[in-house]
């Protein structure tokens, strides 16, 4: 995707010594020249001068109006740093701000290879600049700006470090990407009902370049150098604001296309079915915005309403159609000009509750009653007879008789052929310019909001509570080639502390560092290796980093079991193959615990939310029965502890080097696993005439949820049981911890299974037999998985 959007500016500040960034929007005193000035009507619609001009549509003109451009001057820069100048004209329609429809703009904009477009609108309430929907000619080397107001309007470019303090919601949106990719994109909404992954991997491509962090943005902020950089709150807001702006710019760029004529009739017709299922839902936030841009209409008007039959007919210059025309002519009571039909058909498009059918037909009834009402005493006022003699004297004829109501509905079906081929086309497609206006300013808002969120601030802060590495420097890490490495490199307080702030942007386009290398004093950042790297993760408003702490602090609920001790008795074998068991539930939570240890803490207890996934190394072999394979998974989509301590009580052992723990805590706990079991099989089936080799798989897939309460506590025995325990206020005597338990009560659970058999039979002659059947799996008993009393053991000491 060659979209090209930029972000916000990274903002990061030091408030230790490192260098900054600074600057701010300059305050200027504005001023304005007149360029040019006319009157327009329908007969005249431009304003131009140098390339500038102001263009309407008659749709949105019942009388004469007088228009002016201005050239402005000292106008306010659009980034705070005062390094993106814009060039500015004051665009004015005497009593005309706002229209229903669009106003065309055109300034004239020479743009550098590799620069990148924007334009703007000046808020003069506010003095900020607002988006607009506006699009690069590189035929005319000019900005088209579509609004539906009147103000300050302002072109510019930038390339590479000035794109990076051009906000995306003012920059070119558009790319190159065939009709459709992103038809698929509006058809997945309107299946799912939320933007799903065709409108995020739209998205990313057009943020990822736009933010000039890669067309993986996603995948950066998850995989970046092999870790995890941010928060689940941070990838799941951008990737919901990814799918938004996927979606409205397929809406936008699929719009664009129809009423440019540059869609293919098979894509419409796939959106049309799309939109229908749309219309009938209520879904997304973004459902409305969509329908109500109406884009099933763009695609009715110009692939349906034209096929009406609308041929005209040809037929003799009569008295009756002399008269008939007479009526229909500007300033008589027939006439209605383009505004009439914009006004009145374009309510329609604009309602998300009218289908295909029910707008053609209300089209066409409206056309019709209006091509009839010449016809029609009491709409037509003076009647027939009246505008008959004024076609006499047109024609200097007197005669006139026959008149019958094939004639009438001939001559009317000749005007109404020539509003849908002449006169309405023009119409629709102002709506559908319109439409598209509308909807590009909501995928501008969209953009904003990701811009705004990206521009978030986070606070972070580390702390040495030992002091172990004042004055030593420091530098955040890994670094891509785009960061200024001097912003994000600092010094050690000698209290041990650090403090900084950065935004979420500035943080991804620097590469999304995790870690913080710290340096003897005197080190040289380039040349000799980091003393000490602690990771973090990021997730806003606050990151708290501890760079050292007391190593002989009990803090972390290490399991008692390995990883190998756990999963060694997963694989049951015989002589014919071998099987993973997919019914020992606790071992999926037991086996992540030897990966990820659950931080307590004297003061806060337990606050853990672990997640967790491990395949089983896939096992295969051969047999009498024919060759096999067989694989295990668990995805634990979470397991949570709420625990408040009691009790939480180190105390040194007196008389040796060792401390004990008085712990005891209660609180809740959710856990929820998905297992599967999968196993393969391949072997020569009996036939009675010809071989035959059948190949099977069966997948067990069971999720087991489980929720309750927990109790807490250590495990702690007399060292010599001939003597007390006594305990001081310093020290425990004759007592040692031996475990630390996690125990389960009054659990609530859940179990279901299915099972999914696939077969495929293949004879000799090549002849192929596929079959597959799915079932639940039965006498699944959730209580005898985790039981009240059940109970997981932890070290002490951890280590």
């Amino acid at each position: 995707m060659k979209n090209r959007v930029i972000a916000s500016i990274l903002a990061f500040s030091m408030l230790l010594p490192l260098a900054g960034c600074g600057g701010g929007q300059k305050q200027q005193s504005l001023s304005e020249k007149l360029l040019a000035e006319a009157v327009l009507n329908e007969e005249n619609l431009f304003l131009e001068i140098q390339g500038v001009e102001l263009k309407l549509h008659p749709a949105i003109l019942t009388n004469d109006v007088n228009a002016s451009i201005y050239k402005v001057s000292n106008a306010p820069y659009l980034d705070q740093e005062g390094d993106i100048e814009l060039d500015v004209y004051d665009f004015r329609l005497d009593g005309m701000n706002k229209v229903e429809g669009v106003i065309q703009l055109t300034v004239p904009m020479s743009l550098p290879e590799g620069n990148i477009p924007g334009a703007a609108y000046l808020d003069e309430a506010t003095g900020q600049w607002e988006p607009v929907a506006f699009h690069y000619d590189k035929a005319t080397s000019s900005v088209i700006i579509k609004t539906d107001h009147l103000s300050k309007y302002g072109v510019f470019s930038v390339a590479n470090e000035g794109s990076r303090r051009a906000r995306i919601e003012f920059l070119g949106l558009f790319g190159d990407d065939k009709d459709e990719e992103f038809a698929a994109a509006i058809e997945e909404y309107s299946i799912g009902g939320v933007p799903g992954s065709q409108c995020l991997e739209i998205g990313v491509g057009a943020a990822g370049d736009a933010l000039q962090i890669g067309g993986d943005i996603l995948g950066g902020m998850v995989q970046g150098a092999g870790y995890l950089a941010y928060g689940e709150d941070v990838l799941s807001t951008v990737g919901d604001h990814l799918g938004s702006i996927g979606l409205l710019l397929s809406v936008v760029q699929i719009g664009n296309s129809i009423y440019n004529g540059n869609i293919n009739e098979a894509v419409v017709g796939s959106l049309k079915t799309s939109f229908s299922y749309v219309l009938g839902k209520v879904t997304s936030k973004l459902s409305s915005s969509v329908m109500s841009a109406s884009m099933a209409s763009v695609a009715i008007i110009d692939y349906s309403i034209n096929k009406f039959g609308t041929t005209a007919i040809e037929g003799r210059a009569d008295i009756y159609r002399e008269a008939y025309s007479i009526y229909y002519q500007k300033g008589r009571p027939g006439y209605k000009g383009s505004n009439y039909w914009f006004d009145t058909f374009y309510p329609m498009f604009n309602d998300p509750g009218m289908t295909e059918e029910e707008l053609k037909a209300k089209i066409d009834e409206i056309v019709t009653s209006h091509c009839n009402e010449f016809w029609v005493p009491g709409i037509n006022k003076d009647g027939v007879e009246a505008y008959m003699s004024e076609a006499r004297e047109n024609l200097k004829f007197t005669g006139g008789a026959g008149l019958n109501q094939g004639l009438q509905d001939t001559i009317s079906q000749e005007r109404r052929a020539i509003l849908y081929n002449d006169v309405l086309p023009g119409v629709f497609s102002f709506i559908a310019q319109t439409i598209n206006m509308n909807n590009e300013n909501r995928l501008r808002a969209q953009y904003k909001e990701l811009a705004d969120y990206l521009n978030t601030s986070v606070s972070f802060s580390a702390k040495d509570p030992k002091k172990t590495y004042a004055k030593h420097l420091v530098r955040f890490s890994p670094l891509n080639d785009k960061a200024l490495v001097d912003n994000w490199t600092g010094k050690i307080r000698d209290d041990g502390s650090l403090n900084t702030s950065f935004t979420l942007y500035g943080h991804m386009y620097a590469g999304a560092p995790n870690g913080i290398d710290i340096y003897k004093p005197e080190a040289d950042l380039d040349k000799d290796a980091p003393i000490k790297t602690v990771k973090f993760m990021v997730s806003p408003p606050e990151v708290e980093v501890v760079l050292s702490e007391d190593t002989d602090k009990f803090a972390s609920l290490v399991i008692d079991r390995t990883a190998e001790e756990l999963t060694s008795t997963l694989l049951q074998v015989d002589e014919y193959k071998s099987a993973y068991y997919d019914d020992v539930y606790p071992v999926p939570l037991q086996h992540m615990l030897t990966q990820q240890p659950i931080p307590i803490s004297e003061e806060d207890g337990v606050q853990a939310f672990l997640q967790g996934s491990w395949a089983a190394e896939t096992v295969s072999g051969d047999s009498d029965a024919g060759e096999w394979s067989t694989s295990y998974r668990y995805d634990i989509e979470k397991f949570e502890l709420d625990i408040t301590n009691n009790q939480f009580l180190e105390l040194p052992i007196a008389g040796t080097d060792r401390k004990a723990l008085l712990l005891d805590g209660i609180g809740t706990y959710s856990y929820q696993v998905t297992v599967t079991t999968v196993i393969e099989g391949k072997q020569e089936a009996l036939a009675l005439f010809e071989k035959a080799w059948v190949s099977a798989r069966k997948t067990n897939t069971t999720t087991f949820t489980s929720s309750g309460e927990v109790l807490l506590y250590s495990l702690s025995n007399a060292i010599d049981g001939s003597k007390p325990v006594n305990l001081t206020d310093t020290s425990i005597e004759n007592l040692e911890t031996t475990k630390i338990v996690l125990e389960f009560l009054n659990p609530t659970s859940q179990i279901h299974g299915t099972v999914d058999h696939y077969s495929k039979t293949v004879w000799e002659d090549e002849q192929e037999k596929e079959e597959t059947e799915t079932y639940d799996i039965p006498n699944l008993y959730a209580s005898n998985i985790i039981k009240s009393g059940d109970k997981i053991y932890f070290r002490y000491p951890a280590q």
